[in-house]
């Protein structure tokens, strides 16, 4: 049997923090166990803008988002946005050398 989703009314920061990607997602079941879940993120573009900061990185901060996070917003929480504004996917793409774009902090 094929599985499938339910949707539920069911809010998601019982699960995550405001801080999260998922924070303004949906909350679904998933399959015939009714499984919670997300459903999958989607990649919204994060807009160049005047607040935007530069950080080049360093050997101690390679594959470490959460460092540079946590340089950035004070907060180890917004890894995901630096990455998603420099379109990377992966953690091994942050190498020493690499620049940066860090969006503001606020959630777009």
């Amino acid at each position: 049997m094929a599985n499938y989703t339910e949707n539920t009314d069911i809010n998601p920061l019982r699960f995550v923090t405001i801080s999260s990607r998922y924070a303004s997602s949906d909350v679904i079941y998933y399959t015939e166990n009714k499984y919670l879940t997300f459903p999958i993120y989607k990649y919204e573009p994060i807009p160049l803008s005047r607040q935007d900061k530069y950080f080049l990185i360093t050997a101690g901060e390679e594959y470490r988002p959460d460092l540079i996070s946590r340089m950035a917003y004070g907060s180890v929480d917004f890894w995901w946005r630096i990455m998603q504004a420099n379109q990377i996917s992966d953690v091994f793409e942050l190498k020493a050398g690499v620049n940066l774009r860090i969006p503001p902090a606020g959630l777009a």
